[in-house]
């Protein structure tokens, strides 16, 4: 069977299909589904409204998008087979509109065939027109070459005629054309030019006081005589003068030609380039509208962007972090401990995917501890403890085995379980990894256990640095935990607690275990969270953040966004 058949907006549509590459970012199983069925909700309203305005282009684009995020990017997320009423609801809500989209693609399609019809024919008008132009012009320029080309000889021969003159012979000024051709005129005609017209002399009038005179007074002369009498007519025109009416009077000529060639098109002629003209191009993107974010931040609610330099390109602030964070290993304000377990060691009690219940786990347990929660106990967080309140939480939200769990629904479970109190519950803060305001932020809630506003009378009084705080941070699709330890001296160490394995050699022997990161001050601990942001951006996730601006309004799609959430005791 062959194909279909083409369709004349094929070539448009391809170079807005192209336009889209990379455009449907990823998106993150532990960002609640119903942000992202809110966002395609935006584009939805996008498309209605470019179809309103007749905006082809733009609905194409934004139609593209939403039939593309609908299809390939929802379904990859853990909660959209979960099926409770209001995900159901949901799915069924995204899956309507997707079809009212796609029939309305459809006659979009078609009116952009149209609109490519209307300007092939145009552009074949306009082409025509030129075509005539430039034919004209080359007729022309040949008759000017012809009569160049003529002028040249008659000044050649004229040239020959006035060598050929006897000396002595006083030589007469040439005939002009004209007055050949008057000459010429007159001899056919045969008119019989009176005295004093053609070189004869003119006879001595007649004079009364003189009675000597014998001549008789001529009759009076005929009116054309004139012209040697003081009201005569103006002089013939130079030759200059004469050959600058007629080019003036060939270029008002070629003018008329250009404006009867004109094609009943809206646009002129005048406007059209001679030289670098592309009939091909006929279709033109705009390069910053729906070809730029999956929805403009516009519409979107944000705050304001704050007014900063630029920042370095990531791979200048991975080299940095890199080199921070080895100069504090060097002196062991930064210390790396390898446990013997981690999330998914065991089968028969499965945690793969359960760092967002092992985390907040180690974090209650580090709380309710003496002093600090131990290796051991977290070994039986992973193994032991969390696989149980992974199968309920997913039991409960009718999830698949391995899904991951939204933060907020692993909080309310702990806290409906009595595992949490939700007075213990700080503060949540989130926001850009790389920016150093942003994690200042959650390291605030972590030094002083309290969530500080700038409205706050008493809020050094609040502070008590002595409590112990555990955080639970999420970023890049994973979660740690982040204990500070208050020693007897009164000073803090911060552990990052990692569930995940990382390979290392004990006694010649290669061993897979989670790790426990001691940093010995603040600083130390936001040396080791850039080195740990750093590692896990991928090369899309770097070219991504050194083409785009930190946006609030898109955090949902940006490989740095992240979420700290802090409880203390």
């Amino acid at each position: 069977m062959g194909g279909s058949k083409p369709r004349p907006s094929d070539a448009r549509r391809a170079k807005l299909k192209q336009s889209e590459v990379n455009k449907i970012p990823n998106i993150s199983n532990l960002t609640p589904i119903q942000r992202y069925y809110d966002l395609s909700q935006k584009l939805i309203q996008l498309f209605d409204a470019a179809v309103d305005k007749n905006q082809l282009d733009e609905a194409y684009i934004y139609g593209v998008r939403f039939a593309q995020f609908c299809t390939k990017v929802l379904p990859k997320h853990d909660y959209y087979k979960v099926k409770q009423r209001e995900y159901i609801q949901l799915r069924k809500n995204n899956q309507d509109d997707l079809k009212r989209v796609i029939d309305a693609l459809e006659q979009v399609v078609n009116l952009m065939d149209l609109d490519e019809l209307e300007k092939e024919r145009t552009r074949k008008r306009e082409e025509d027109a030129l075509r005539l132009i430039r034919e004209r012009e080359e007729q022309m320029r040949k008759e000017e070459e012809e009569r160049s080309a003529t002028q040249a000889l008659l000044d050649r021969l004229n040239m020959l005629d006035n060598l050929s003159v006897p000396s002595g012979v006083q030589e007469k000024p040439p005939k002009s054309m004209e007055d050949e051709l008057a000459e010429l005129e007159e001899e056919e005609v045969g008119i019989d030019l009176p005295i004093g017209i053609g070189g004869l002399p003119i006879p001595i009038p007649y004079d009364p006081n003189n009675p000597n005179a014998n001549v008789a007074q001529p009759p009076p002369p005929p009116a054309y005589a004139s012209i040697n009498q003081e009201k005569s007519l103006p002089p013939p025109p130079a030759y200059n003068a004469l050959m600058q009416q007629q080019q003036q009077s060939f270029s008002d000529y070629r003018m008329d030609s250009v404006r009867d060639l004109r094609p009943s098109s809206s646009r002129s002629l005048q406007t059209m380039p001679s030289q670098d003209y592309d009939p091909e191009r006929t279709t033109f993107i705009n390069p910053l509208g729906p070809a730029g974010p999956l929805v403009p931040a516009s519409l979107l609610d944000h705050g304001q962007v704050k007014n900063k330099p630029p920042p370095l390109p990531f791979s200048s602030q991975k080299a940095v972090a890199r080199s921070r964070y080895y100069a504090a290993r060097g002196k062991n304000m930064i210390e790396v401990f390898h446990l013997g377990t981690y999330q998914g060691r065991n089968t028969y009690k499965d945690s793969t995917n359960g760092c967002t219940v092992i985390s907040p786990l180690v974090a209650v347990n580090h709380l309710n501890s003496e002093g600090g929660i131990s290796d051991f106990i977290i070994e039986q967080v992973i193994d032991e403890i969390a696989p149980d309140v992974l199968s309920k939480v997913r039991r409960k939200l009718g999830l698949a085995g391995h899904a991951l769990i939204i933060p907020s629904d692993v909080h309310d479970y702990m806290v409906d379980e009595k595992i949490l109190k939700q007075e213990m519950f700080v503060g949540v803060c989130g926001g850009n990894v790389l920016d150093v305001d942003h994690v200042n932020e959650m390291l605030n809630l972590l030094e002083n256990g309290v969530d500080q506003q700038p409205n706050d009378d008493d809020r050094d009084e609040k502070k008590d640095s002595s409590k112990k705080v555990a955080a639970a941070f999420f970023f890049h699709e994973h979660v740690v935990s982040v204990l500070k330890v208050v020693l007897p001296d009164g000073s803090m160490w911060y552990d990052l607690v990692d569930s995940m394995p990382t390979r290392i050699t004990k006694n010649g022997q290669s061993l897979l275990g989670a790790t426990r990161t001691r940093c010995k001050d603040r600083e130390s601990l936001q040396v080791l969270l850039s080195m740990y942001s750093c590692e896990k951006f991928s090369q899309a996730d770097a070219q991504y953040i050194d083409n785009n601006e930190w946006d609030d309004a898109m955090c949902d799609f940006d490989p740095r966004v992240f979420q700290g959430f802090v409880w203390k005791e």
